[in-house]
């Protein structure tokens, strides 16, 4: 299992952002229509082209998103069924520490809005056609953008001249992804569609808020992990120790017997376990300093 990856790494829409954002002239919008009767693929008219704009989010009209994000249980409440993975960082959170190595230089997030994120989710799917990102930005300003779609009382803000798929959705948090993916979390935000619920069961036996790393995966015949479902967070103590919480869902025999091998001798690596068994699910709270943590969990996924 992969326990290091960024949480934004190799992100589709985020890496074609980054090239065309700050190339693009941005320019205030004069929105037209106000219901779906007039919605279709077509970009309002804009007007008043400056380039680099900031504008808050007061000056965006219509509905905007206002939901719980303060883990990655927040962000699957958000999420159409189906999705393989999610993963949660808190980045302020991350700030300082040596987790901030791991999730990679966060500056290129500011870069893209003109405005400081401080909590990023994404997703994963089989077909990759559902995938969309979720950032936090506590001063609620973004750059203007190209044009905007309404739908359902909400405004789907492009990101680039029509040339990719890549849209916005203002609120808290923003909303970042395609057409579709951006109009199916607003489908579940106006309950016309059900969240996932795939992880609920992992969810109900994990403390996930405060954490500053969260993910969750299933597996698939792209995922090589050894249970069903795997949750992992991260948070840190007010000692400067660390603790890493997993919980797997009806593990491999084989990776059982690891643990309590690995168990049995962690106190001489620094490391302390605190395994137990929930029906199907079995959780890990290994405790220790930074590398010594990082080192006991690539161990475990050997």
């Amino acid at each position: 299992m992969k326990r290091k990856d960024p949480a934004t790494k190799n992100q589709k829409f985020l890496a074609v952002f980054i090239a065309l954002t700050m190339l693009l002239s941005a320019c205030m919008i004069y929105f037209t229509g106000n219901s779906d009767k007039n919605s279709n693929n077509d970009i309002s008219s804009t007007e008043n082209v400056e380039e680099g704009l900031i504008i808050p989010f007061s000056q965006i009209p219509g509905k905007q998103v206002h939901h719980k994000f303060n883990s990655i249980a927040d962000g699957l409440n958000m999420t159409p069924q189906g999705a393989i993975s999610a993963t949660y960082v808190d980045l302020q959170k991350a700030a300082g520490t040596p987790f901030e190595q791991i999730v990679g230089n966060t500056s290129m997030l500011n870069w893209l809005y003109g405005a400081n994120v401080t909590k990023v989710y994404n997703t994963n799917y089989v077909n990759g056609s559902n995938e969309f990102e979720l950032h936090l930005i506590p001063e609620q300003k973004i750059f203007a953008p190209i044009g905007a779609i309404p739908y359902k009382n909400y405004y789907l803000l492009a990101r680039t001249n029509s040339t990719y798929d890549i849209w916005n959705v203002a609120g808290s948090p923003v909303i970042l992804g395609s057409h579709q993916s951006a109009r199916n979390v607003i489908d579940i935000l106006e309950g016309n569609a059900t969240a996932t619920t795939e992880y609920d069961a992992l969810l109900s036996q994990a403390n996930p808020e405060g954490s500053i790393y969260q993910r969750v995966i299933t597996k698939t015949n792209s995922t090589d992990i050894p249970a069903d479902q795997v949750y992992m967070d991260f948070r840190k103590l007010g000692d400067g120790n660390y603790t890493q919480t997993s919980l797997y869902l009806n593990p491999e025999p084989e990776f059982t017997e690891k643990i309590e091998t690995l168990k049995a001798n962690s106190t001489e690596r620094g490391v302390i376990y605190n395994v137990t068994t929930s029906g199907n699910i079995t959780k890990i709270v290994m405790t220790s300093d930074f590398g010594s943590l990082l080192n006991e969990a690539q161990m475990l996924a050997q």
